[in-house]
Order: C-alpha cells, then structure tokens, then sequence
C-alpha cells in the first residue's frame, strides 16, 4: 500500500505550545550545530594567530606580545628558500599529476583501449594509499640501494636520482595523478555529449583534431579544479619531501615546519606560526585562482535536454601500444613498490645480489606486534578511523540540513564556515589543535588521549563529509519537508522521519570515505600525538626518517590491509564507490 510522506510524521497542527516548543527545539538544534562547527574551525585558529606575535610558547605563562616573530619570519633566508622550492615542487609535480591523469583519462573515458575497466581501477588505487605509503614502496624499491635500483645498476642500466627536486616532483605527480583521472574521467571525458564531436566529424575533422580541439577544451574546467587540488596537495605535502629532500637538503614549507617545530629540542613556536600563516595565504590564493578560472563554468555545459553519447575513438593498431604502456606504467609506479614494501616486512634486507629465501623473517612483524608503541599505533589509528568517521559523518548531516533544509537565518554561515579547513593543511591543523589544548581549559582534558587527534581529524575532513552529503540532499525534492511540515512536524522532526532515512546511502558513503581519509591521514598527528596516542602514518614517518625500514614497512603492510578492505567491503557488500 502507498503511503503519503506526512504518514511518516505524527500531526502537531492545531496545539499552539506543542508548536512553539517544537520551534524552539528545532532551532535550539541549528545553533547547537553553528557552535559545534565555529569551534572546530575557529578554535585552532585564533591561538595561533597569538602565538605569531608571542614572545615565548602559549604554555609558558610568561609570555607577552611582541613583533620580534615577524622580523624574525621576514629575515628567515631558509623560510624563503623553502617558499620558492615550495612553489616550484607544487607546480612540477602538478604538471606531472596532470599530464599522467588526462592522457589515462582519455584512453580509458574516450577510446576503446582494452582492458578499460580494469586499468580505471587499478589506476584509483594510490588515491586510496596516502602519499607516505607510496614514497616507503619507492624508496625501497628506487632509491639508490633499493631493489630495481641495484638490479639496473648490476646489468649496467643508466641510474636515477630520486633524492632531487625532479625525483620528488615524478614521484608525487604520480601519487596525484588519479585525482586527476578521477575528475577528467566522471567531469567530462566519460559523459560528454557527442553533439560537438559529430559536427566536427561531418565537416572532415580526423580522430586526432577532435580529441584535441573539441574534446581537450571540454575538460578545462576538470583540469582546472584538480590542477588546484594538486597544486594545494604539493604545497601541504610531507612525506615525500621529508623523505626525499631531506638527502640532498631540499627544504619546503612542510618540512620546514616538521623541522623547527617537531624535530627540534627547542622549537621556534613563534616562527613556525607565522610560516604556517604563509602557507595558509599560498593554500588560499591557490583556491582563489581556482574560483576565479571556473566564475564562467557553465561555458562548457554539453549536456542539455536531448543527450548522445559520445562515440569512443578508434585507436586502430595503436590500442596494441597504448595497453602495454599503461601496464608498464601501471607495474612501475604500483604494483613494484606495494610488492617492495610487503617483501620488505618479511626479510632482513631486500636486494637482487641474495636469494629471497635466504633473506626471510617474521623479526618486523614479530616487533611490530610484540613492541607496545607499534601494537597501540594500529589499534589507536583504527579506533580514531572510526570515531572520526561516525562523528563526522553526523556532524556533516546536521550541517547540510541546517544549511540546506532549514530556514536558518545564517545558513550562508554554515556554508562559509564549513568549506573552511580547505585552506587549512594537515600540518597547520595539528598545531592549531595543540594551541588550542594547550591554552583553552575545555580542551585540555583530550590532551593525552585519542580524542585531540578524532578533534583534529574532523576539523579537517569537514569540507570532505559536506562535499558527498550535500549533493545527495539536493536530490531529495523539498516536497518532502513541505509535506511533513503541513502535517505539523517541526524542521527537527521533518529530518529524522523523512529526509535522513533517504540519504542514508550517501551517510555511508561519507563514513567508508571519512575513514579512508583517517587511515591515510599522518600530517595532523605529527603535532599532537603522545606516547600513548601515536597512529600508524605518525610512526612509520618517524622509522622511516631513523632508517627503520622493516618495522616501518610491516605497518605500512597493515595499513595497505586495512585500507583494501574497507575499500572492497564498501564496494562489493555495501555498494559503496570511493570514487565516481
């Protein structure tokens, strides 16, 4: 039998208090929102905004106002020259990652390459695996010493050098390249109407002079977005300049900032706040840039009321060429390292010159579960996953219902503030976050526990949850709420019975990706985790920088575990899609 939407909503009309008491808690419930999200995204910031003119750290109660952190941050030669190798790694490897993700998006979107589904696939899997992971299997396998390395050099193959700026550059190109793949292949290369490549067929455009004068335009704004998201990504990153620039003394903001305010027995607090206000402008100009190029978007709509699909390009015999490349490719940049790092946790040194049999053990994994710290790291990243995967995943429907489906006065507020920590990297987040516990008594009682990284985490996931929930709620009619409404159900009431049961597949969306996103996660908890509060990335950073290779790679073994199976369980049980 059919039932009305308002059947789902007991009546309230014709009781004035019952009305008036149901208005107050709907609205007592939007402001509990608003302050909830104004102190996860003001909070972090307003101590470090002190501590850039502080004359000693917040937690020193002797400290006064001064202007000495300023002419110290604009005399710093170091902080400058980390700025210009800053500028100049975000670009090279954007231009990699953009190369790298439009040619595949191509191939696989436009063509009839072979294999299409199973190299998109394979493709998004870094975007699973955090940047740390990818640089640990690069290292073992590429770095001089590493396994193909020693191999190449024994039969007399030219060397590389993956310790300078190009090898950084390749390297995190490469791990951002699916981004790119991502929004070029489901923006535009995928779904594109076939009205414009047909006309320029009729007039005796060849395969070729489409792809590149009709085809390439029509992703602009896709190449736009995601360049700005590589660009953003470059500029917060860590581990591959920690990892890699560290040899040959290749300074950026991140690791500038890892140096004097983590790595250092007497930080510079005042310096390393005024830095990070740097990179926040450098984060912020990028996003700017971003808005202004895409203002004229709707320049590029091809799909109206009457849609073709696109004809896929022939490739002819070269389908045979391009197949072994992307393979290659794929093997290369993937499947080499990921095997690099599992092998790596199960022997004492990896290297071509001795036979693998002579070389097994279970020492690493042996340590890594027998050693506290390691154990407690694995338990306390799964326990944050989920945490900040639920909390958030909460927080972010009440935003967008209060934000979209709510005649809040200031849900434009809402919106602002909860795109926010966009501009906030990693790194910055973590040392706001300790500020803010440092010298606000509410927030000092998480200090030492797992709840100033789940804090942290949701801060910095909050324009993530937002960015897949609010979509979804626009899908939903708001017919739905006039009709739970005229049968005398406040806002409150309207969203539990009607709206939330709908969106329900998108709340796990959110949750599978939230947690995704904590267990890649490792720049935030560099600033604030604690003995008992260490997480998997934060440690295998650390092994990593000390030459701890085993250990460091048995946990990054769990952590590729962990993330595939969440990753197939969402997809195969839940019908769940990271991507798309």
């Amino acid at each position: 039998m059919a039932t009305d939407a308002s059947s789902t909503v007991p009546a309230q009309a014709g009781n004035p208090q019952s009305k008036g008491i149901a208005f107050l808690r709907s609205k007592g419930v939007q402001w509990l929102v608003v302050i909830i999200l104004a102190v996860l995204v003001l909070t972090p910031l307003l101590p470090m905004l002190v501590q850039a003119f502080a004359s000693a750290p917040l937690y020193d109660s002797n400290w006064h106002f001064t202007l000495v952190n300023v002419r110290e941050f604009f005399g710093s030669t170091a902080l400058w020259s980390a700025t210009w190798n800053t500028i100049i790694f975000a670009l090279a490897s954007t231009t990699v990652g953009l190369v790298v993700g439009v040619f595949t998006a191509i191939l696989v979107g436009r063509t009839d390459l072979p294999m299409r589904g199973f190299i998109g696939d394979l493709f998004m899997v870094p975007l699973y695996l955090s940047h740390l992971i990818l640089c640990i299997g690069w290292l073992t396998m590429y770095a001089p010493g590493g396994f193909v390395t020693t191999w190449a050099q024994h039969i007399g193959l030219p060397q590389w050098n993956l310790y300078s700026m190009s090898g950084m550059s390749v390297m995190a190109g490469i791990a951002q390249a699916p981004l790119v793949y991502m929004y070029c292949l489901y923006g535009t290369a995928g779904g594109a109407s076939a009205s414009l490549e047909d006309a320029a067929r009729t007039v005796g455009a060849g395969r070729l002079r489409v792809l590149w004068s009709i085809t390439l335009p029509l992703m602009t704004p896709a190449i736009i977005y995601s360049a700005v998201l590589n660009l953003v990504a470059g500029m917060e990153m860590l581990a591959i300049p920690r990892l890699l620039g560290k040899t040959s003394n290749i300074e950026v903001l991140s690791t500038f900032l890892f140096d004097i305010g983590i790595d250092n027995p007497q930080p510079n607090h005042g310096l390393v706040a005024n830095a990070a206000f740097l990179l926040m402008v450098l984060v912020g100009a990028s996003l700017f840039l971003q808005w202004r190029l895409l203002r004229n978007a709707f320049r590029f709509t091809t799909v109206q009321g009457k849609v073709g699909r696109a004809k896929r390009i022939s490739l002819g015999g070269w389908r045979w060429i391009a197949l072994p490349i992307l393979l290659i490719y794929m093997a290369v940049t993937l499947i080499i390292p990921v095997s690099g790092i599992i092998l790596r946790a199960f022997t004492v040194v990896l290297t071509p010159l001795v036979p693998l049999s002579k070389v097994l053990t279970t020492a690493n994994t042996t340590r890594m579960f027998q050693e506290p710290r390691f154990f407690q790291a694995i338990v306390n990243t799964i326990e944050v996953g989920i945490l900040s995967a639920a909390i958030g995943t909460a927080l972010c429907l009440a935003l967008v219902l209060v934000s979209q489906r709510s005649n809040f006065r200031y849900a434009p507020l809402v919106d602002g503030l909860a795109m926010l920590p966009r501009i906030l990297p990693g790194l910055i987040v973590g040392l706001g976050v300790f500020y803010a516990a440092v010298i606000f008594p509410p927030f000092g009682w998480i200090r030492s526990s797992i709840w100033i990284l789940v804090v942290a985490y949701l801060m910095n996931m909050i324009p993530l949850g937002v960015g897949v929930i609010a979509p979804a709620a626009l899908q939903v009619s708001r017919e739905l709420d006039k009709a739970g409404r005229v049968s005398g159900a406040d806002w409150l009431r309207t969203s539990t019975g009607i709206v939330i049961p709908l969106l329900k597949p998108a709340m796990a969306g959110t949750f599978i990706l939230m947690f995704v996103a904590s267990l890649k996660s490792y720049t935030i908890a560099m600033f604030l985790f604690s003995p008992n509060t260490e997480v998997i990335g934060a440690s295998i950073l650390l092994l990593a920088g000390d030459g701890d290779t085993g250990v460091a790679c048995a946990l990054a073994t769990v952590q590729i575990a962990f993330t595939l199976i969440i990753v197939l369980i969402a997809r195969w049980l839940m019908g769940v899609r990271i991507y798309g």
